[in-house]
């Protein structure tokens, strides 16, 4: 092989290094994004379910302590990640009775997510997700 065909490998190789690292710097932080949009998608997935859960335990009793306790139970009872952090709950506001929308149980929730990569320079390493169901009181006789 000649010294000219040695060198022109040579350059593509080197070439094709540069072009590999370049697309590396831009996907890297695209798929870390994506990452993080996976674990918020995650998070109000859960607190959409934990809020219905609440509100459909409540609904099984009648207005008063055992709703709220069941509402409660069902609260406590959900499981904890190291991504995922429950709000405590607030017996006082759990479940709502509305007296305009007579017959119905709202419950509240609140997880906050912990990103798994948090954006440098912004801060901002926690999102608090917010979730509200109604359900149809079931518990009691009119």
């Amino acid at each position: 092989m000649s010294t000219i065909a040695l060198a022109s490998s040579r350059r593509k190789k080197g070439s094709s290094i540069v072009e590999t690292a370049a697309g590396l710097i831009l996907l890297i932080p695209i798929v870390l994004f994506l990452v993080d949009v996976a674990a918020m998608v995650v998070a109000q997935t859960e607190n959409d379910k934990l809020a219905k859960a609440c509100a459909r335990a409540a609904a099984e009793h009648p207005a008063g302590p055992l709703a709220n306790t069941a509402a409660q139970n069902v609260y406590t009872n959900q499981k904890s990640s190291n991504l995922l952090t429950k709000a405590p709950f607030n017996p006082s506001g759990y479940p709502i009775y509305n007296a305009a929308n007579p017959g119905m149980v709202t419950c509240k929730t609140t997880i906050t997510c912990t990103l798994p990569v948090p954006v440098p320079f912004i801060g901002n390493s926690a999102v608090a997700f917010n979730a509200q169901a109604t359900e149809p009181i079931v518990g009691e006789l009119p």
